[in-house]
């Protein structure tokens, strides 16, 4: 079960699919008091981010992650 703070995350990585925590968090309107690193780490664990290298690390939005938004929400 998506929390909505996942849902935000989900969105603002479905909007540019390549960012940083920093830009992940500022798109979704988020503080680092809003528990930016632990809602990664759970959506990465449940497959819908994964984590590359392009000049520092970075987070992409998988496919199953574009799926659950559309299913969710019915956009994209």
């Amino acid at each position: 079960m998506l929390t909505d703070l996942d849902m935000k995350v989900l969105q603002a990585m479905s909007k540019q699919l390549l960012l940083r925590k920093t830009e992940i968090a500022r798109m979704a309107n988020l503080t680092e008091s809003d528990g930016v690193d632990v809602t990664i780490g759970r959506l990465m664990e449940q497959g819908y981010l994964d984590k590359v290298e392009s000049l520092g690390f970075c987070y992409v939005i998988t496919q199953k992650g574009l799926r659950v938004i559309k299913e969710n929400n019915g956009e994209l």
